[in-house]
């Protein structure tokens, strides 16, 4: 029997959820060329299927599974046809900081992963399946947990299938640079003129290897940082003026740093503020 958790979607409230978590005792075929709205894994637990991803097939046979990015078209069926079942695990998840976290653990990224057969990744959905057969506490906010759990297991004892060592020194270089974004939050003279300085690279270039690998440009990423710590910081400091917090993450004037996180936020940072219980 088919064994599957569909997860409330009032939890995507949540910094990190978890959508579906399931077992699958029969694969079906299964076609998504506009991609799954959230971030989706799947793995083999016996037989074998293949998955088709840009334009590349692999296999996935015990102890692989592959992650895929939201919105990623792909396909994948039993390799075997009708003469044996292929059996899968599959979680499926989303949350504001979801990308966030991928990122920092570089594995944001539509890719192929196998490990050794004594790795927890094998039995880690399994026994997550298992404990909400036994508890009668929320299995929503608990997946919650188990969906960051899961990624660790993943980055500590996943290995990738790449071969194309161009394509990953590219992913380190990014990385990097959103790591010298975070630190120039407060200079309002950053542009992508300054990051791809920092890159040695041309702007276009930048352009491209950014919305390739996270669907996004620079610029609007290193914005989304920005509003990203004002947030923080309108909550942590209740003395500094909502001009001040501007001025903390880059923006030159007040009325610009009020237009962008209402734009990015859908409400102004006083009434933010506010909402979250500071005055």
């Amino acid at each position: 029997m088919k064994k599957h958790f569909l997860i409330p979607l009032n939890e995507s409230i949540l910094p990190l959820f978890a959508e579906t978590i399931g077992f699958n005792p029969a694969q079906e075929t299964i076609s998504r060329p506009n991609g799954y709205p959230y971030y989706h894994w799947i793995q083999t637990v016996s037989g074998q299927g293949f998955i088709m991803l840009q334009n590349h097939q692999i296999n996935l046979t015990a102890n692989k599974g592959v992650l895929l990015l939201p919105h990623m078209a792909h396909s994948y069926k039993n390799e075997q046809f009708d003469s044996a079942p292929w059996e899968t695990l599959y979680l499926t998840f989303g949350g504001i900081m979801a990308k966030d976290i991928l990122i920092t653990l570089g594995l944001y990224q539509s890719a192929f992963f196998h490990w050794e057969q004594e790795a927890p990744i094998s039995t880690f959905i399994p026994k997550v399946l298992k404990q909400s057969d036994e508890t009668i506490e929320s299995f929503s906010i608990s997946a919650s947990a188990h969906v960051y759990e899961f990624l660790l297991l993943l980055k500590k004892y996943g290995k990738t299938n790449k071969s194309n060592i161009k394509e990953t020194n590219n992913l380190v270089t990014l990385y990097s640079l959103i790591e010298w974004m975070k630190s120039h939050l407060s200079d309002p003279d950053v542009g992508l003129d300054e990051m791809a300085l920092f890159i040695n690279t041309s702007k276009r270039h930048l352009n491209s290897l950014f919305q390739k690998n996270f669907h996004v440009t620079p610029y609007a990423y290193f914005v989304n940082l920005r509003i990203q710590q004002s947030k923080k910081l309108l909550l942590e400091n209740n003395s500094a003026t909502i001009s001040e917090i501007g001025v903390q993450v880059g923006f030159r004037s007040t009325s610009h740093f009020v237009a962008t996180f209402r734009k990015m936020v859908g409400i102004p940072p006083e009434k933010y503020r506010h909402l979250n219980g500071v005055f």
